[in-house]
């Protein structure tokens, strides 16, 4: 269903500036083979076909059939769910944060914790474990990613203190500080803006239908690309709307992660809890139809399905990557016009933005520029 291959993001630069960027290959599922399968087709194939988030792509699939009004299908208890969808976005998040990003800069990695924690996120267990295990992904970012900000009574005053504050809360809070010592990326009024919390009526009520294909290789809300994912999530976080304010949005990017595996912790602690958003949601879209959208690591999924006589004669999946990788997009926008004086410069600021983004696939940058044949 996924299409194969790295993402291949060509850039061209002038020796100053990124003057264009053009995104190639990417990894967009491929619904057209889910038209006349059943059900338990259905969930087979798009577990088995899913590289990334499988566990949300059997939800959404699976709520959206429901939705439709397929027989011989139900959907997990409520509690289930949230605990499942919110433990695969935890093991997502720390693999960013515990290896992707201190590797970036150059930092030392904990693969041990890391590997402990995403083998007990892959099996929850009952309640009390879950508890436990949300209270100790609570620990690792409070004291062991984020230390520097919990261990102050009162918010950083300026960027200095801010640097200073991560600087001294382990290897996320060091990429932290090295990203905004990179110095600013772009203003908030020149990112794509984010995309708001819809409920999968409100989906419905856009869409009218099952979407496109076209929607779900290039989907605009509003008319334009919006971005989805952590940021948009928790963009009114004091900590993370101080990054934004100040032009950090990369960091901020980040930092909303961090805060982002807080709330996966929470909720397996305290699974639907009232204060939170769910993290699954599906509606009709008419007879024989239905729509889910599920909250990941990356940001909104959506499936949208259409049955007759049992089998399916429509499907539409809208990734995350689509949005923030959309040829108008979050990638594209923020990566032209840095002032870089070298390649090395210019190729971490990129990795920089796109690890932020974090397409569901390996990507390169390919950078043509001054001395290239």
């Amino acid at each position: 269903m996924t299409a194969a291959g790295r993402l291949r993001l060509e850039v061209d630069w002038d020796g100053e500036r990124v003057r264009t960027v053009e995104t190639r290959n990417l990894p967009l599922p491929d619904a057209r083979d889910l038209v006349g399968c059943d059900v338990d087709e259905v969930l087979d194939r798009v577990t088995l076909s899913c590289g990334e988030c499988r566990i949300a792509q059997e939800h959404a699939a699976r709520a959206a059939c429901v939705a439709a009004g397929a027989n011989g299908i139900v959907r997990e208890e409520d509690w289930a769910e949230e605990r499942a969808l919110a433990a695969e976005t935890a093991q997502e998040h720390l693999s960013r944060l515990m290896l992707d990003w201190p590797a970036l800069f150059g930092h030392a990695s904990r693969r041990e914790r890391f590997a402990n924690l995403y083998r007990r996120l892959s099996r929850p267990g009952d309640s009390r474990t879950a508890y436990e295990l949300g209270g100790d992904l609570l620990d690792l970012v409070a004291v062991e990613l984020l230390g520097g900000f919990f261990r102050a009574i009162r918010e950083p005053q300026g960027l200095a203190e801010f640097v200073e504050r991560a600087r001294s809360g382990g290897s996320i809070g060091e990429a932290l500080a090295d990203l905004i010592e990179m110095g600013t990326s772009t203003a908030e009024e020149d990112g794509v803006p984010l995309l708001p919390a819809l409920s999968a009526s409100a989906w419905a009520h856009a869409f009218g239908g099952v979407p496109a294909a076209q929607f779900c290789t290039a989907p605009v809300f509003a008319g334009q690309p919006h971005e989805t994912g952590p940021l948009a999530r928790h963009a009114g976080s004091l900590l993370v709307r101080t990054l934004l304010a100040r032009g950090h949005r990369v960091a901020a990017r980040l930092f909303a992660r961090a805060v982002d595996l807080a709330d996966c912790a929470s909720r397996l602690r305290h699974p639907l809890a009232d204060d939170m958003p769910v993290l699954i949601d599906a509606a009709s879209l008419g007879e024989g139809a239905g729509i889910a959208c599920v909250e990941t690591a990356r940001g909104v999924l959506l499936h949208a399905v259409r049955m007759a006589e049992g089998r399916v004669v429509d499907y539409a999946i809208v990734t995350p990557t689509a949005w923030n990788f959309h040829p108008q997009g979050a990638f594209v926008r923020e990566a032209t016009g840095w002032r870089t004086p070298t390649r090395e410069a210019t190729l971490l600021r990129l990795r920089a933005l796109a690890l932020a983004l974090d397409p569901c696939v390996e990507f390169d940058i390919a950078l043509a520029g001054p001395g290239d044949a």
